[in-house]
């Protein structure tokens, strides 16, 4: 039986999970590696746009993969990614003609305000509170950097 050759975006997608878990298993280790949580967003928002549904699920396969990795509860990056994608976004595409700004203050909002996300949630689970680092600044413009690439 022939796998035609025209239907391919399954096998791709399984690819890039299985690529990106790899990656985010070796980003957890060596601290320089950002973990492409602003590149997620920035897929996340592309496919929400086009409506696709499996693509969707790929993305949320992702994001529970860096949920596992860094130790965030489960779907908490789905809640804040839906939060910035219906009230954040929407409110900078008004202030902000520059497309660059906007990816811009993206990455930054996805940074920051996770962190912030992140704080809340944890004080209100009294949790152990997640720490900020300079590393988050240089993850900030390495991924506005691979962002402008994609």
């Amino acid at each position: 039986m022939q796998r035609s050759l025209t239907h391919q975006n399954p096998v791709k997608a399984l690819a890039l999970l299985l690529l990106f878990s790899l990656y985010t298993a070796i980003a957890s280790i060596y601290l320089m590696m950002p973990p492409l949580l602003a590149v997620l967003f920035f897929f996340f928002i592309k496919q929400f746009d086009k409506n696709d549904l499996l693509s969707f699920v790929y993305i949320l396969a992702f994001l529970v993969v860096f949920e596992v990795s860094y130790g965030y509860l489960t779907l908490s990056t789905l809640v804040y990614f839906l939060f910035l994608y219906f009230l954040v976004m929407p409110t900078l595409k008004k202030i902000f003609i520059c497309k660059l700004c906007i990816e811009f203050l993206q990455v930054v909002f996805v940074y920051i305000g996770f962190w912030l996300y992140t704080t809340l949630v944890h004080s209100i689970f009294w949790l152990d509170l997640p720490s900020i680092d300079l590393y988050t600044i240089f993850y900030v413009f390495i991924e506005f950097l691979v962002i402008i690439l994609l």
